[in-house]
């Protein structure tokens, strides 16, 4: 069964159990979206969400596997609270992030490559003339 589409902050609301509990969001290659999970189970997909108090997380047997059999799998995600009021966010001072299996143990900073484990804020945008990953409050 194809998971809904969220194009609406309310449908971003909606599609999830319980908007105080945290949600996984992670790139989804086949359909160029991002998909966004709860409890384990994908809630649903969109192009654009912002989360608060976030985690970066890769696993690495699944990263483990990516190297040996060279064939991606879900093993990095982002861990955080739906913002449901991104308006909210700072306006400067943003860092672009990124992650490569292939090149980094875990997601980094573009402009130092040292590595990101959490944010306060973390804006997710699929078709981003930027970096689609872009957080503040780096530690």
């Amino acid at each position: 069964m194809n998971k809904p589409f969220a194009t609406t902050k309310q449908q971003k609301i909606d599609y999830l159990d319980d908007i105080t509990k945290p949600i996984e969001v992670y790139k989804n290659l086949r359909q160029d979206c991002w998909s966004v999970r709860q409890n384990g189970i994908v809630k649903y997909h969109c192009h654009g969400i912002v989360l608060k108090d976030a985690e970066f997380k890769v696993s690495q047997s699944g990263r483990n596997r990516v190297l040996r059999k060279k064939q991606k799998n879900v093993h990095a995600v982002v861990k955080g609270y739906l913002e449901i009021n991104p308006e909210k966010a700072p306006l400067e001072n943003w860092i672009d992030i990124t992650y490569n299996p292939y090149k980094y143990h875990s997601f980094v900073r573009v402009d130092t490559v040292h590595s990101v484990r959490t944010a306060e804020w973390v804006d997710l945008l699929i078709h981003s003339e930027l970096s689609p990953v872009i957080a503040w409050g780096v530690k």
